[in-house]
């Protein structure tokens, strides 16, 4: 959601009063405005955790729908924001630590939440005037969850499950709690499906060893969620070469799945990159192999050594320009990468340093599927971050490499 043209993480208080009886802004699907935080307001234990419920029962309620932002501090009147109060808070950190472990008992996980701090003036104070507690309305973003239904436990055998539905939270149905458990498991079975797909068309190609990174996104199977890659790129809304220059060789060609970039020079005879209408974005890679001869038992055999740094700075590069991508495209969406390496049973990985705990390692199977990596917002660049330094230790332990 963005106000004034800003994203959440750059609200201020400019933005808080765009909301103010704005019919645009009222009580929804994705806003809910609480005049205060109620655990905060308790002195009875009982009641306080009668208000932690609430707090959690409400964070499921989101997730369990489409995501959406609760705005703590914000009085309201008719479902429209009315005032700013505010919440008082002497330290900010501890605040959103205390929450996010009232959140840990959520069940399966906690859902993906982001909190944002917005200080508001008070009459007859200086605006820089800081002191030990100030004012604060809390934006607390819930994400859509993927692992939904998302339960809380009230007492010991006691579960519920909440859901969003306009502007309040209701008991969710037999009906969507089963959805929601056959869609977890349909997204993992097709995520399976489409890597088994693609590595049967590349192996039929290929003898030699080869890596597959594939970014797919979580909404890869709704038909609703299609994006012509290819007249996005005709009209210039999309440049491939922006995202992932050093990957393409030459334009971008049509295909029914797509997109992809072929090299006329003879050096590959296969498509490096290739981009789908359903969001996924794919990269085959041939893997370099050193050979050595050795004379063991002074007997000459030749050693293979699997050499992977490039692939691994290829994939840094594919995930960040797949995210670049979205930014583009103004999409946010969970993605996993999946990546999947063929034909180095018995090479020897190649390490610089290879001494003590990083001594080199033998490939143990001949084709690696790894387990995929989830990023649960692309347009997170922590998140994005992190995702590839996971990808990147994935792969090597995949391949018996250490550190």
């Amino acid at each position: 959601m963005k106000i004034n043209n800003k994203e959440f993480r750059d609200w201020g208080e400019e933005e808080l009063q765009v909301l103010l009886h704005n019919e645009i802004y009222r009580e929804n699907s994705f806003v809910d405005y609480k005049v205060n935080f109620a655990p905060l307001e308790c002195t009875d234990k009982k009641q306080k955790k009668e208000k932690q419920d609430e707090f959690r029962n409400d964070v499921c309620s989101f997730a369990n729908a489409d995501g959406g932002y609760i705005f703590y501090g914000i009085g309201e009147d008719s479902g429209m924001a009315g005032t700013l109060v505010g919440v008082l808070i002497s330290n900010l950190d501890r605040f959103e630590l205390d929450r996010r472990n009232e959140l840990q008992i959520i069940q399966p996980v906690m859902p993906e939440v982001e909190f944002s701090f917005i200080p508001i003036r008070e009459e007859g104070k200086e605006d820089d005037i800081l002191t030990k507690e100030n004012k604060y309305v809390v934006v607390l973003h819930v994400y859509k969850g993927f692992y939904k239904p998302y339960i809380t436990e009230k007492q010991e055998g006691t579960f519920h499950a909440w859901i969003r539905h306009g502007n309040r939270k209701q008991a969710m149905t037999y009906a969507e709690m089963r959805n929601d458990f056959l869609n977890a498991a349909t997204l993992s079975e097709e995520i399976k499906k489409f890597r088994k797909e693609r590595l049967k068309e590349h192996t039929d190609e290929r003898k030699e060893p080869f890596a597959i990174a594939q970014i797919i996104p979580a909404t890869f199977e709704n038909q609703l969620d299609y994006f012509p890659m290819f007249e996005l790129n005709r009209q210039g809304k999309l440049n491939f070469n922006e995202f992932f220059n050093d990957m393409i060789f030459e334009c971008a060609v049509p295909n029914v799945d797509g997109v992809y970039f072929p090299d006329y020079s003879g050096k590959y005879d296969y498509e490096k990159l290739q981009i789908f209408n359903n969001g996924s974005v794919e990269l085959k890679m041939d893997l370099m192999v050193k050979e050595r001869k050795s004379y063991p038992g002074y007997q000459l055999e030749t050693e293979r050594y699997l050499i992977t740094i490039d692939f691994i700075n290829a994939l840094k590069k594919l995930i960040s320009g797949t995210a670049e991508m979205y930014r583009k495209l103004e999409r946010s969406t969970t993605m996993y990468v999946c990546v999947t390496i063929v034909g180095c049973k018995g090479m020897w990985n190649y390490i610089p340093d290879a001494y003590g705990e990083n001594i080199s390692t033998k490939v143990d199977r001949n084709q690696i599927l790894c387990m995929p990596v989830e990023i649960r917002d692309i347009l997170d660049e922590e998140q994005v971050k992190n995702g590839i330094e996971n990808c990147i230790r994935m792969v090597k332990y995949s391949l018996g490499i250490r550190k």
